[in-house]
C-alpha cells in the first residue's frame, strides 16, 4: 500500500470510528510504526482533515 493510499484509508476509518483509535492500532493494521502514523495524522491535519488526538494516559 503507498502512503497516500494508507493516508486515504486512516482518514476513513477514523472518520467511521465510534470510539478513538491509538496511533499504535493504527501501526499494526497497516504494519508500518508508529512513528509512521503520527506523520500520516499530522499530514491530513496539515490538508485540513479535522482529526483530534490527545495523549494516552499512563
Amino acid at each position: 500500500m503507498r502512503a497516500e493510499e494508507r493516508r486515504q484509508a486512516i482518514r476513513e476509518l477514523l472518520q467511521r470510528a465510534k470510539q478513538p483509535i491509538s496511533a499504535t492500532a493504527l501501526a499494526a493494521q497497516f504494519s508500518v510504526s508508529r512513528q509512521i502514523i503520527v506523520g500520516d495524522i499530522a499530514l491530513l491535519r496539515a490538508a485540513g482533515a479535522d482529526i483530534s488526538a490527545t495523549p494516552r494516559a499512563t
